[in-house]
């Protein structure tokens, strides 16, 4: 009998993003992305990172899952920012003809804040 092998575990950057139950009007979940887009944010700050795409999640009570994303050329740089492309996401797809099983947010194409911005050559 040979000697069980130990378990290896690859994973890429851990991606910012939180979800949360709620009904489908505009006001309602609008209201309720804040707090997810406060975790999210509060991630960024706490890995010092940022990302360029913005993500929003959304599952129907019949369970049809929905995504839109939104990449900007320069990481997101503010909460502020989050919040707006975050909300326009949003509002891109209402009105919603059925009830929200599930709301949420995410942030990837991940760099570290130490990374410098890529500049552009004129040409």
């Amino acid at each position: 009998m040979t000697a069980p092998q130990p378990a290896v575990h690859h994973r890429g950057a851990h991606l910012p993003r939180a979800a949360k139950t709620r009904n489908a009007e505009f006001q309602t979940l609008a209201a309720e992305l804040q707090p997810l887009i406060d975790k999210v944010w509060r991630h960024c700050e706490d890995k010092a990172g940022r990302g360029r795409t913005v993500t929003l999640k959304v599952k129907f009570n019949d369970f049809e899952i929905i995504t839109r994303s939104r990449s900007v050329p320069a990481a997101v740089s503010s909460r502020a920012e989050l919040d707006r492309l975050s909300i326009a996401l949003l509002q891109n797809e209402m009105p919603f003809s059925r009830s929200v099983r599930l709301l949420g947010v995410s942030l990837s194409s991940l760099q570290s804040d130490d990374t410098a911005p890529q500049l552009d050559l004129p040409i």
